[in-house]
């Protein structure tokens, strides 16, 4: 059974599933080369029909040998239809039946699908979901046990928590608040409009990603910059807190009449005491209100285990906070935020119709892989020196090209679903040069001093480098460096966001560290994802030989194709 999910929001693509196993998935905005590309499923734009045609193309099938396509959007509820733009598709074709998915069910369905299918609970946490008055519009629908609600009219759901019992989910929780009115009155966005947002712990990242950086998608930032501060400066503010209820108590009100001047400019605010420790904040509160949550739902129902997702999963510092003070055995993947809904989607309809669930290995590698006679098309025309070589002399140049300081692209396998380069679509370089950040910074990725890189460790000798126990094979954990001689991926507290490697997951990438350990002694690799300061992850061939040139690396290793620089004929 074929199963085509979408993802329409603003951070959209499709994915395909056979009989509950996901075999392809992309971002829109790896194909359009624009980042956090929305989708617009009303009227299918030519963008979702290249995504959508990206997927059915890999998997050698035609629209006709679908069985459903399943759609999740934070907005309104779309039965979309569509028609080939490039071929004219006639409006007479047989198209399979669409199905509407909450948004939070999708993300559910997506976490829960990475994990043993064992009892749990599954919590989903982001900025904004689907409407609540819109539930019973959908095609598939929740379960509801009783579930606990603190929702409002007009609300969005921004936290949701399901039990799991093995066979059947049920939604147990539910914070659902409207738009806090007072943030368009000060805050606009370039074009002078006014900025909203919800009552939601997504949106108090989005805002505080606004007002320390500018624009309201650069959480990652916040969290970045927050170990530079002192969350004890506006402790005062009390911006989170959990009633006895259950009820997620957001004071972003407070924010905004406090914080009356945001960096709506975009400067760098490296050194910033002011901008360091509002994001010090931010993150504190995090961790503490969610803490709260987690012990507040398993009072009412018991477990360790849970599976997590949305947009919040993406903070690797919270989720090592809530295991390490919780004892919480966290089952997660890559693509946590909403381009994960296509997969979701895609997965909750397939549960609709057969009543099965699959479990799989986490994994994000869902695009597809790029053969040696596309990446000599991609060439054609290149000034400068291509090699093609065998794998292990090709390791060795790498390995040896990364311990000598040389920053290095590369393209390997299938890309990357979800917002980590975990080896596939990666710029690498060596850990141990204490110059390599700021190298990076300034030259390659052009981004801000304070930004850290993170580590990929060969998994079987992680434990010695890192403090944590387990594994992080998707980037979403971020724990303490046990060494001093990594600086390169070292933040200024001691940690790292950690990706572990082992062979099954990803061997090229696992026997190019491999090779670095026999160098260097050191199993571990700084890597950062393939693309400069605005772009998204590269995807194709082209769109790595063009990172390339315009970022000054030294090395890019595509298959087995090594590109030199133009000045290295």
């Amino acid at each position: 059974m074929w199963i085509l999910g979408i993802a329409g929001s603003h951070n959209s693509g499709a994915a395909l599933i056979k009989d509950g196993r996901v075999v392809v998935a992309v971002q829109t905005e790896r194909l359009v080369r624009r980042k956090r590309q929305p989708l617009s499923l009303d009227q299918l734009s030519a963008h979702a029909v290249r995504v959508i045609g990206y997927c059915l193309r890999y998997a050698g099938i035609d629209v006709t040998d679908l069985q459903a396509i399943a759609t999740c959007t934070p907005w309104e509820v779309i039965h979309a239809r569509f028609a080939d733009q490039e071929n004219a598709m006639p409006d007479t074709l047989l198209l399979p039946p669409f199905l509407t998915v909450p948004h939070h069910l999708a993300h559910a369905e997506y976490a829960l699908h990475y994990s043993p299918l064992e009892r749990c609970i599954v919590l989903v946490c982001d900025g904004a979901g689907s409407y609540e008055y819109q539930q019973p519009e959908f095609d598939v629908r929740e379960i509801d046990d009783r579930a606990i609600r603190h929702i409002r009219d007009r609300g969005k759901e921004s936290v949701s928590a399901y039990s799991f019992d093995g066979r059947e989910l049920k939604l147990i929780y539910r914070v659902a608040y409207d738009e806090d009115t007072g943030a368009g009155q000060r805050y606009k966005d370039a074009l002078g409009r006014p900025l909203h947002w919800m009552s939601s712990l997504g949106h108090l990242w989005e805002w505080s990603a606004f007002y320390c950086h500018g624009n309201r998608h650069e959480a990652g930032k916040v969290m970045g910059l927050a170990p530079f501060g002192d969350a004890g400066v506006y402790s005062q503010l009390n911006t989170l807190s959990l009633g006895d209820q259950g009820e997620m108590q957001i004071d972003l009100q407070n924010l905004f009449d406090h914080f009356h001047l945001p960096n709506v400019a975009g400067g760098d605010v490296t050194g910033d005491p002011h901008y360091e420790n509002i994001a010090a904040h931010v993150q504190q509160a995090t961790n503490e209100c969610l803490a709260e949550l987690v012990q507040y739902l398993q009072g009412r129902y018991p477990t360790k285990t849970f599976c997590y997702s949305g947009g919040v999963a993406l903070n690797s510092v919270t989720n090592e906070y809530l295991q390490r003070k919780l004892g919480l055995v966290l089952h997660m993947n890559g693509s946590c935020e909403d381009n994960g809904t296509a997969i979701g989607a895609a997965l909750a309809a397939h549960h609709s119709i057969t009543g099965l669930r699959v479990a799989e290995p986490v994994t994000d590698c869902y695009g597809r892989e790029y053969s040696d006679e596309e990446v000599f098309e991609a060439l054609r025309g290149y000034g400068g020196r291509v090699e093609k070589m065998e794998w292990p002399p090709l390791f060795r140049l790498a390995a040896e090209a990364l311990a000598a300081g040389c920053v290095v692209g590369w393209f390997q396998g299938r890309s990357e679903f979800g917002p980590r380069a975990l080896g596939n679509r990666s710029i690498l370089a060596d850990p141990r040069d204490p110059k390599m950040q700021d190298v990076l910074n300034r030259k390659i990725k052009h981004r801000e001093a304070f930004r850290p890189y993170a580590p990929a460790v060969l998994e079987e000798r992680a434990t010695e480098f890192f403090d944590f126990e387990g594994i992080s094979p998707v980037m979403l954990r971020v724990v303490p460096v046990r060494v001093t001689f990594l600086p390169a991926v070292t933040h200024i507290d001691g940690t790292a966001r950690l990706q572990t490697v082992n062979r099954e997951q990803n061997p090229i990438f696992y026997d190019l560290l491999k090779e670095f350990e026999i160098v260097t002694s050191v199993p571990v690799l700084l890597n950062t994802s393939f693309n400069i300061s605005g772009e998204p992850i590269v995807e194709t061939p082209a769109d790595a030989l063009r990172s390339f040139l315009a970022s000054g690396m030294d090395l890019l290793f595509m298959g087995s194709i090594v590109v030199y620089p133009t000045s290295a004929r």
